[in-house]
Parts: structure tokens; sequence; C-alpha cells
């Protein structure tokens, strides 16, 4: 199997659709030294970014291999026929190659989420993925919301193992199962949402750590995901909070007790969709 091995930090597009608003966050986070961009089938972004990734790569004096690009399949294009044309589609919008693909959700849209034809359907997504990969148009393929659950069955149908697995990860909802399930198998965690939303940036305990290391709260944050070895992607729209996510991040390293009181602050609590239910 290839190994893609992605960069630590990356940029999240959700919600992003405004072209100059686009535009600028992604040229501002390559002038940062992110080289990690995500987006999805369902953001409905991917036409603008591919318009204008070329161009950007020019003014940062960037390859394309100098960059990864992470695309997601919607939950309405699960089976075989409708996944494999909207991979390609996602292909074409970005020169014929994504570094890397995953199935957004493990259900399916319109589908009620405890029929069983949804597994059925999602094991036809993982096939088409695979295929994909073997072709080399894709250099790695993995899953996004895929709980324990869903992990240990794609494991029992599974040609190719995924090698990034992208989920809500942040001190509020820390899903340990699903972090070990990835530390053992060698597969990459990504985490999204690492702030909760904006909750976190004005928790105590991480405005009292951000003062101890005299940075900010979100640095905090990503932090904490980096050193257990977790992909973190913060959204934002907004170019100051790109350089205040990410310009000093090396700078500092939170020490045991940073990350015990963090830990103690999980709660279970979940701020995007819950695929708990799905079957």
């Amino acid at each position: 199997m290839r190994v893609c091995k992605l960069p630590p930090l990356g940029i999240g597009t959700f919600q992003l659709k405004d072209a100059a608003n686009l535009y600028a966050v992604i040229d501002t986070a390559l002038g940062c030294g992110i080289r990690l961009i995500d987006t999805a089938q369902c953001y409905r972004n991917e036409e603008i970014i591919g318009s204008f990734i070329g161009d950007l790569l020019k003014k940062h004096s960037l390859e394309r291999s100098d960059i990864k690009i992470i695309s997601k399949l919607a939950p309405k294009n699960h089976g075989t026929a409708k996944a494999r044309e909207a991979v390609e589609n996602t292909f074409r919008t970005f020169g014929g190659f994504v570094d890397v693909f995953l199935i957004h959700w493990p259900g399916v849209s319109k589908i009620k989420s405890d029929n069983p034809v949804v597994r059925d359907l999602r094991k036809e997504s993982w096939q088409v993925l695979e295929s994909f990969y073997r072709a080399g148009t894709v250099g790695a393929i993995g899953v996004s919301n895929y709980t324990h659950k869903h992990l240990v069955d794609l494991f029992e149908y599974c040609c190719v193992k995924p090698s990034v697995v992208q989920n809500e990860f942040h001190p509020r909802y820390i899903e340990q199962d699903v972090l070990n399930f990835c530390h053992n198998n060698d597969i990459q965690l990504m985490g999204y949402s690492p702030f909760g939303q904006g909750d976190l940036l004005r928790d105590k305990d991480i405005l009292s750590i951000a003062e101890k290391h005299q940075t900010v709260p979100s640095q905090v944050l990503i932090k904490w995901c980096v050193q257990q070895s977790v992909i973190c992607i913060p959204r934002t729209s907004k170019t100051e909070r790109i350089k205040d996510n990410f310009v000093g991040i090396s700078d500092f390293e939170l020490d045991c007790s940073d990350m015990e009181v963090i830990e103690g602050l999980n709660d279970n609590h979940k701020y995007c969709w819950n695929p708990k239910f799905v079957i």
C-alpha cells in the first residue's frame, strides 16, 4: 500500500463558498506554511478552489506535489454508479488527481439510518474508492464520521486499508476507541471542529493554559491535537484568525499537566452530526 503522509496541520473550508473569501483564506494559509486543504462535495466549493489553486501555487512558488488536497464523497452519492460518477467529477475539477478521498458519512441520504441497505451501499462506495486508488488517480483513501463500530465493519471487507479517518475531535469529545484503533492500525486520525464551534476558545482552563504559554487559546487546542498525533484542520473565514492559529505554533509544547487538564474537559459533547445511529 502506498504511503500518503499528511502534514499535521491543514485548513478546513466548510461553509466557505464566496470565491474572493475562499481565495484569501487559502492564500493566507499557504503563506503561513499550511500545505493541506480540506474540501468536500457537500461543501459546494470544489470548483471554486480548483479554479484558482494553480494561480496560488505559482504565487507561493509551490508545485502541485507540495500540497495535499482532500475531498469527500457526499452521502447522496453512495453506491457503485453514483460514487464512480461523483468521484470522477471531483477528479476533473482538480486536474485528474486528488491526494486523499474520503467517504464523508457512513449513512446514505434519504435512506433511514437503520436500513441494512445502508451498509451495502457504503461497502460499494468503498470498493469504488479502492478501484481509483489502484488506478493511481487518488493518493490515499479513507473515511469520515465513522465510529469504532463502522471502522470494525470496514475492516471486515476492505482490501485497501484506510489511510485517514476524519472525525470531530476536541477536548469535549474524545473518541478514545477510535483514537486507539487508528494508532493500532497505522491510520492517520484527522480532527475537525477543534475549537468546539468556538466554545472552547472561551473555556477558563484553556485561557489559563494559553496565558501560561503566552499564546492564544486556538493554538492550545491545535497543539493538544498535534501532540496526540492527530492532524488538525481548523476552519475560519477570517484571514487574521488563520495567522493567530498557526504563526508561532511550534514555539511551545504543552506539558503533562496541561494535557491532563485539557483531557479533563471531556464530557462526550458533540457539536456536529452524530453517526452513532447509523447501522
